[in-house]
């Protein structure tokens, strides 16, 4: 594998995993505390509906793994192949 391939693959995947563990804390320390109290105020009424963290957190700690388990799969198997 030519040093500029594989350069470009690291660095790929330490983008990948920055990015998906800026979300992961940006869901855990700043969407939930700052929504949560909200939320605790005027759940089961239809502002809760509205203002309900979990469509876009739903699940990040879940998704987070997932993401970096995909791409250190991915960087194993291709070490493996770069003899």
């Amino acid at each position: 594998m030519p040093p500029w391939l594989s350069r470009s693959i690291m660095a790929t995947a330490a983008a990948i995993m920055l990015l998906t563990v800026g979300q992961w804390a940006s869901c855990r320390y700043y969407v939930f505390p700052t929504v949560w109290p909200w939320y605790a105020k005027h759940v089961g009424t239809p502002d809760g509906k509205a203002i309900d963290p979990q469509p876009t957190c739903a699940d990040s700690d879940n998704r987070t793994i997932a993401s970096m388990m995909a791409v250190l799969t991915t960087l194993i198997s291709l070490s493996r192949r770069a003899d």
